[in-house]
């Protein structure tokens, strides 16, 4: 995770004169960030599932989309994988596909490797390895190759959600963390927005409720989520600027043991 720094008041007298409250607002603030990134998303239990959503946009349904959550030896797996429906699939043939592996180590976790593509065309693909012994990354995208130093861990669309998970369990309301996105690495903020409530199958479910920004985006993210199941998103809402949000609601999820 990245690295804060906090500054000190230093002062040669001491003083009987109250500290000024923007000081120590200041200070919480400083103290809130160094917590945060001692954030560990190795420790939230794992467990596989499939689960299946409903995508909408301005009330219209654009397609379907499955999120996928499994082991494969000793590492794990996320797949979130599209497909258009009614009257969208007259007018495109795109089949957005992601996959990202990642492997626990000790108290941490650290990405393998990200693998975006459409299932509709083969030639668009894009990638980024993980090597953490070297500390470097390594990116195809656009059929242009790029290697990136290595700081601290890094996030992505799918991998935050063991970061929320993580939030959850160490009763974090904000994190500042590195996260991957178009062959860049940037800044972005994770912050806890309370609780809440989402209908699945016509019945009110409670969740918790997180909100993600992203350096140099105009798109926030909203990620709504089971308090039995922090991994599972009952609901995401993407909104670029004051664009309708697009959202994934979830129909069904069939956990594996």
């Amino acid at each position: 995770m990245a690295k804060y720094t906090m500054n000190r008041a230093r002062s040669k007298h001491r003083s009987s004169i109250p500290p000024d409250p923007r000081f120590l607002a200041t200070l919480l603030l400083g103290l809130t960030l160094v917590i945060s990134s001692g954030v560990m998303a190795a420790e939230v239990p794992l467990r596989a599932f499939t689960a299946s959503y409903d995508l909408t946009r301005s009330g219209l349904k654009l397609g379907t989309s499955e999120l996928v959550l499994e082991p494969l030896e000793q590492i794990w797996r996320w797949r979130l994988s599209t497909q258009p429906s009614g009257l969208v699939s007259m007018f495109t043939s795109k089949k957005p596909y992601a996959e990202t592996t990642f492997i626990q180590d000790r108290d941490q976790m650290h990405l393998l490797q990200i693998v975006i593509s459409d299932e509709s065309d083969s030639n668009t693909i894009e990638s980024a390895s993980f090597d953490w012994e070297s500390r470097q990354m390594q990116v195809l995208r656009k059929g242009k190759r790029s290697s990136i130093n290595l700081a601290t861990d890094v996030y992505d669309y799918q991998s935050i959600h063991l970061l929320a998970a993580a939030m959850q369990l160490q009763q974090l309301n904000e994190v500042i963390f590195t996260f991957y996105r178009k062959g860049k690495l940037v800044r972005s903020r994770l912050v806890y927005r309370g609780k809440g409530s989402v209908k699945v199958d016509d019945r009110s479910t409670n969740v918790s409720i997180f909100e993600q920004t992203i350096s140099g985006s105009k798109t926030t993210v909203k990620f709504s989520y089971d308090l039995q199941n922090p991994l599972l998103p009952l609901l995401i809402e993407s909104r670029k600027g004051d664009d309708a949000a697009s959202t994934m609601t979830l129909r069904k999820v069939d956990w594996r043991s």
